[in-house]
């Protein structure tokens, strides 16, 4: 029986944990092998690529990337699981004989990141680990296992940065640095949000040094305008990483003058304009915080005290702020004929639960529980099939 196939499938495959991967594709192969037998699956190749690191842990491996082409029945004369169609190709068969990768989006988070002198105390208690770095309080009872606060932002930051490839970071310090007054806070960004901005990151954390005050709000209102102020069109987020009430408040700003009523306002303000604020608290005694990200949109804040939470915080949030969202490099030959499957079972075209088209029929979007199991870091293949017009449908299932 002659076996011509009637579709050469553009198949491109993208899915990772929050955190933040990076997605490589494979190109599937030009033609389905004619040598197969009817009804077996015909796969191009498949890869695992590494997932964000599990929380405090190693990598693991969380996504399965497949590089796929529909079972060898399919779009076949005389298949035993399709409807006869005619055996030669049509004047458009070819119309996937264009590999085209699919890749997820990728999201910009801003990292709004304390370096009052308080960071220098213990992440865990209110005190110093250290009678030389003791200035304004108490030593430690117990130093001989204590981290500072700024001692656990530095391997966490760099732990959260090489986890999430998928993610455009950028950096913002408050108070910031080389200002004449200890409220000062300028509109300059230490680094500015971009896919290669990881090793400015580590190098500006690892390098500063810790000042007085707390200008949260200046600081979440500065990070408010530079983010309008970028073009591209990736969900954008403020994270801001802090020990302490804001304080700056009054005209002129007062580092005596606490102001969480006007951080909570920013908070309200960056929200508003599509900017969500995840908040980690660092250190005991911050219940305050919960009201600053609530004015955010993100309910309450992450207590850590311990550099092991500390880096959980960051892996958690990377992820929940990652993207549902897959770019095409090419259109679908047939915008009516294109298969997602999540865990190998065919999803709805559905906006509420299942997919729907972004901003053009190159974008592919999860919604509902499909985007929320990704988000979360769950196990989860994705396969984004283009068929041909005119083609069959595709099956409920892949092998």
């Amino acid at each position: 029986m002659n076996r011509n196939p009637l579709v050469k499938v553009l198949a491109a495959v993208a899915c990772a944990v929050a955190g933040l991967s990076l997605i490589h594709c494979n190109q599937p192969p030009s033609v389905i092998s004619p040598s197969n037998s009817a009804g077996s699956g015909g796969h191009g190749g498949s890869t695992t690529v590494r997932s964000d690191a599990a929380v405090a842990g190693p990598d693991v491996d969380k996504v399965s990337i497949n590089t796929d082409v529909q079972p060898i029945w399919y779009a076949e004369s005389d298949a035993p699981h399709a409807p006869d169609i005619p055996p030669a190709p049509s004047a458009d068969a070819n119309c996937g004989s264009v590999a085209s990768s699919t890749t997820r989006q990728p999201v910009d988070v801003l990292l709004v990141l304390d370096r009052s002198a308080s960071m220098d105390y213990s992440i865990a208690e209110d005190c110093y680990c250290s009678s030389t770095t003791a200035t304004a309080g108490t030593v430690c009872s117990n130093t001989t296992n204590c981290t500072t606060r700024w001692n656990s932002v530095k391997p966490a930051v760099t732990t959260t940065l090489s986890t999430s490839t998928y993610v455009n970071w950028g950096l913002k310090f408050f108070p910031s640095p080389n200002t004449s007054t200890s409220c000062g806070e300028t509109t300059t960004m230490e680094v500015k949000v971009d896919a290669s901005s990881a090793s400015d990151i580590e190098s500006q954390v690892n390098n500063a040094t810790l000042s007085l005050s707390t200008p949260t709000a200046a600081a979440i209102n500065a990070a408010t305008a530079y983010l309008k102020t970028l073009t591209d069109t990736n969900k954008k987020f403020i994270l801001v990483a802090t020990d302490g009430e804001p304080n700056c408040g009054g005209t002129p700003a007062n580092i005596n003058t606490p102001d969480l009523t006007g951080a909570n306002t920013a908070a309200t303000a960056a929200r508003a304009a599509g900017f969500p604020v995840y908040v980690i608290g660092i250190g005991p005694n911050l219940s305050n915080l919960t009201q600053l990200a609530a004015a955010g949109g993100t309910t309450d804040f992450y207590p850590v005290t311990s550099p092991d939470q500390l880096a959980s915080a960051l892996s958690s949030i990377s992820k929940v702020v990652g993207s549902c969202t897959f770019q095409s490099q090419d259109p679908p030959p047939d915008p009516e004929n294109v298969a997602v499957y999540v865990n190998k079972q065919l999803i709805a075209k559905d906006p509420n639960e299942g997919w729907q088209y972004g901003a053009t029929n190159q974008e592919i979007v999860l919604k509902g529980s499909y985007c929320d199991h990704i988000t979360a870091g769950e196990d989860t293949t994705v396969q984004i099939l283009f068929g041909c017009p005119g083609a069959p449908p595709f099956p409920p299932f892949v092998p």
